[in-house]
């Protein structure tokens, strides 16, 4: 159902303005951006992006409680898979729980590449692609566009939305 979803919810390997960062599920640091390839950020920018890179850590990790630290109680998310809008952090989290449990979300290989990051206040867009395989079909790999929305609540970003695309 939300196999697509959670498979852009990752992130093993970053590239950023042609700078790479090569990340496993097994490694034991978070993902970091190099300098270089933030040159152009602010601050706000900078730090959204480490959210996104954080939470899609926890899901290669498949670190359900941490990865649902990033997500507001309600979340919204659509994607290419499902043939419905899932609703809440609820319903989310049991999505996420299920695709663990069936092995599909397991990750071999991800990408996040040409992030877009647009901070409005209080509110974030942050736009990617991204490439990959999951499960038991390592070595296809799928390619994904992905927005997410973020907003500040008591000083911590937290994911409301999120949008997934072939």
């Amino acid at each position: 159902m939300l196999k697509q979803y959670y498979l852009s919810s990752l992130a093993i390997l970053t590239i950023c303005a042609g700078s790479l960062v090569a990340l496993s599920a097994q490694a034991a640091e978070p993902a970091v951006i190099s300098d270089y390839s933030q040159a152009s950020w602010g601050e706000d920018q900078r730090t959204v992006w480490q959210v996104i890179v954080r939470w899609n850590r926890a899901f290669a990790e498949n670190d359900v409680e941490r990865y649902f630290e990033f997500i507001d109680q309600n979340i919204t998310v659509l994607t290419p898979g499902n043939p419905y809008r899932v609703e809440g952090i609820i319903d989310d989290r049991n999505e996420f729980e299920f695709g663990l449990s069936t092995g599909r979300s397991e990750v071999g290989f991800f990408q996040m590449m040409q992030p877009l990051i647009r901070v409005f206040g209080d509110m974030a867009i942050v736009t990617y692609f991204s490439r990959g395989y999951y499960g038991s079909d390592n070595g296809n790999i799928l390619y994904f566009k992905e927005t997410d929305v973020l907003a500040l609540q008591d000083g911590n970003w937290k994911i409301v939305h999120i949008h997934l695309s072939e």
